[in-house]
């Protein structure tokens, strides 16, 4: 198979997934960003304004990844407890990294300009950590979609 058709399989594949998980993640960020700044500015330290933020995001992400990018054979992915503490745990990696790269960065360019650069490192990571370890279709531990949705 030659690059430019494996590109073209991939694209086909995963391509509006990724899109979906842009929205998802979009969406995720407003709530994210939006509580960052409330917090900073009511006088948290960032790493604690992060740290709250990225909380209040991550189970809004859950649920909207969930129904909407990680879908199998039409049906969205079942929401549980279990599936949530793998999406948490996976995210729980991007969220330390975030607040390094936050307390690192606050004070030489701004605090909303390092959660600017913290988030969009932590996307990589998420998208990969969401599709592989919380998500992957055929999982039969309430994480994912299984046999019975497709």
């Amino acid at each position: 198979m030659t690059d430019e058709r494996r590109t073209g399989v991939f694209a086909k594949r995963h391509g509006g997934r990724m899109a979906r998980f842009a929205v998802a993640g979009a969406f995720s960020a407003v709530t994210d960003f939006g509580l960052f700044a409330l917090f900073v500015s009511l006088g948290a330290h960032p790493a604690a304004a992060n740290i709250g933020s990225f909380l209040a995001a991550n189970a809004q992400s859950y649920i909207v990844n969930a129904r909407l990018t990680f879908r199998e054979g039409g049906a969205p992915a079942p929401l549980s407890l279990g599936g949530y503490r793998k999406f948490l745990l996976a995210h729980l990696v991007s969220a330390a990294f975030s607040t390094a790269v936050v307390v690192a960065l606050a004070a030489p360019i701004g605090p909303i300009w390092a959660k600017v650069a913290a988030t969009g490192l932590a996307a990589v990571w998420n998208n990969g950590a969401s599709a592989l370890f919380v998500f992957r279709p055929g999982r039969q531990d309430g994480a994912g979609p299984g046999p019975e949705s497709a």
